[in-house]
């Protein structure tokens, strides 16, 4: 243009095409870079090698995003995985270190592993009731595979207590007690006792009684202070 060789309005009509070409061209790459991407989403890399425990989707089927397609499991990482009612948690969160416990393969008890519960869920099943709890298992044998069934023992330590069935507390004065008989008197008196918890058909004393106590089960409403009794054949 300085030579004369072309127009002021020739060079702007040029500089205007040439700048919008480059414009398309940006576009274009940006689109290319988008299309990658979107086509990287359809390839699924595991980061590691494992079982195929689910499957989501079908071959050609359209999914939203984060539609699970595949669930992976490490071969070496188990859970076991149990449904545990709300009365088999133990009271108090003073426990700091994890819970042992030790599985058991149902079909073959001799085929055993040790964990640790790792996940109690907050949230109880709504059709069962019960928490899912779930336990690491530390070097599981190749027995163990997924999907089977399994029992659990927890490790712990626990202060003795008493199982009697629940015909065998009586009320005194809004307070639990049983009936005990002394074999030298033949003869009953009331002891109050510590409850640790109710259950359907029996109760788990914590407090109250000692060993070697006999205990009435049946028939405790008809009986009074200092009642003479006689102990039944086999009733001990």
């Amino acid at each position: 243009m300085a030579s004369g060789a072309t127009t002021r309005a020739l060079y702007d009509s040029a500089l205007k095409n040439f700048r919008s070409a480059k414009a398309k061209r940006d576009q274009a790459q940006t689109s290319v870079e988008l299309a990658r991407d979107q086509l990287a989403y359809t390839e699924l890399c595991a980061e590691f090698d494992g079982v195929v425990t689910a499957v989501g989707a079908e071959a050609g089927q359209v999914v939203n995003s984060g539609h699970m397609i595949v669930r992976l499991a490490r071969s070496n990482d188990k859970d076991a995985v149990f449904a545990v009612a709300e009365a088999a948690f133990q009271l108090g969160t003073e426990r700091r270190e994890p819970t042992k416990v030790s599985v058991l393969l149902l079909s073959n008890a001799a085929v055993t592993a040790e964990g640790v519960v790792r996940e109690v869920s907050p949230i109880a099943d709504p059709t069962t009731r019960t928490y899912q709890v779930k336990v690491t298992l530390n070097d599981p044998p190749e027995q163990m595979r997924f999907g089977g069934s399994v029992v659990g023992r927890i490790k712990a330590s626990t202060t003795p207590v008493v199982v009697l069935p629940g015909s065998a507390l009586f009320d005194k004065n809004g307070t639990p007690a049983v009936w005990i008989v002394d074999p030298a008197g033949q003869s009953v008196r009331l002891k109050t006792v510590s409850v640790e918890r109710y259950e359907t058909d029996r109760v788990i004393l914590k407090d109250g009684l000692a060993k070697g106590d006999i205990v009435v089960t049946a028939g405790v409403n008809r009986l009074r202070e200092s009642q003479k009794v006689r102990l039944a054949e086999g009733g001990v």
